[in-house]
């Protein structure tokens, strides 16, 4: 803070606006101090009249709230924070991973009602192309969200809508071979013995499975070199394990409040969150690798 003159604290004027300066943080008053307090005094000897006066003390006053406001936040940095921003990021597209599944699932398909009457929508390729703007709409949710972390282009909800797609027609082949060669299958009969649903859980999770595999299999492409990149497979996997269990979980132990699909969304947020934190340990790794590597190669240079 610089040395104000005495005359500065005989005025009651200069004296509040060094008060109401106090809203600024410390660093900032350091270096800006004087020269504010300088600016408002001579802006205060041009004013010619009381309403110039009570003009200019307003328009000081809104602009010190304002700019304070703004360095405070600055003082308060994300990037000053990274434990914070981790978890922020995390949370952040938990939520909109989820939510936005959620919203497609409960509200977006209403769309494709119009089509109910026509012979595409009798047809399977209806649910199929359901599956793929689905798709497409989480693929695009995810970019909005880690944008600044890949590099990318349109590919990545295009791919994952088409590869959505294409995981629901093979799962979808696949649990009808189950269905008709049920004969064959003698092992899942005897299954079916001691648990009525087994069989019906095994075809939920062949056709959980392969889907996610696809899905993740195309998202993989685009995330950036990494020796680790290839997991994303397997915990895309285990997430949408996780989302049916814990949706099962749930609906069972609290179906007296609802139907199992009124928990879908707790199981969409576990799911988003695995994700969430392996991208995110992903995201950092590559940056450390990166910063390893210019550090080595100043090194070399040196």
């Amino acid at each position: 803070m610089g040395n104000f003159p005495s005359s500065w604290d005989k005025r009651a004027d200069l004296r509040i606006f060094r008060r109401m300066l106090k809203l600024f943080p410390d660093e900032f008053l350091e270096e800006y101090e004087y020269e504010m307090v300088q600016a408002f005094r001579d802006q205060i000897k041009h004013t010619t009249s009381k309403s110039e006066y009570i003009t200019l003390w307003l328009k000081v006053f809104l602009d010190l709230i304002k700019n304070a406001i703004q360095e405070r936040i600055n003082e308060f940095s994300i990037e000053n924070h990274p434990a914070l921003a981790d978890v922020l990021w995390i949370l952040g597209f938990t939520f909109i991973t989820a939510f936005t599944t959620y919203l497609w699932i409960n509200y977006g398909q209403r769309i494709f009602r119009l089509l109910e009457n026509t012979p595409f929508f009798q047809s399977v390729w209806s649910d199929l192309a359901i599956s793929a703007v689905m798709g497409f709409i989480i693929g695009l949710s995810q970019w909005l969200f880690i944008r600044k972390h890949i590099q990318f282009n349109w590919a990545w909800p295009f791919a994952t809508g088409i590869l959505f797609s294409v995981g629901k027609f093979i799962s979808g082949g696949i649990d009808y071979y189950v269905i008709t060669h049920l004969d064959k299958l003698e092992f899942l009969c005897k299954l079916s013995v001691y648990d009525p649903n087994y069989l019906a859980n095994i075809r939920s999770y062949i056709r959980l499975f392969i889907t996610a595999y696809f899905v993740s299999l195309s998202q993989t492409v685009f995330i950036p070199e990494s020796r680790f990149r290839w997991l994303w497979i397997p915990i895309s996997l285990i997430a949408r394990v996780c989302d049916r269990l814990v949706m099962l979980y749930l609906g069972n132990s609290f179906y007296r409040l609802g139907p199992i699909n009124n928990w879908a969304v707790f199981g969409d947020l576990a799911e988003g969150l695995i994700l969430a934190v392996f991208l995110r340990l992903l995201f950092i790794h590559i940056e450390l690798e990166n910063k390893s590597g210019k550090s080595t190669s100043q090194l070399g240079a040196a």
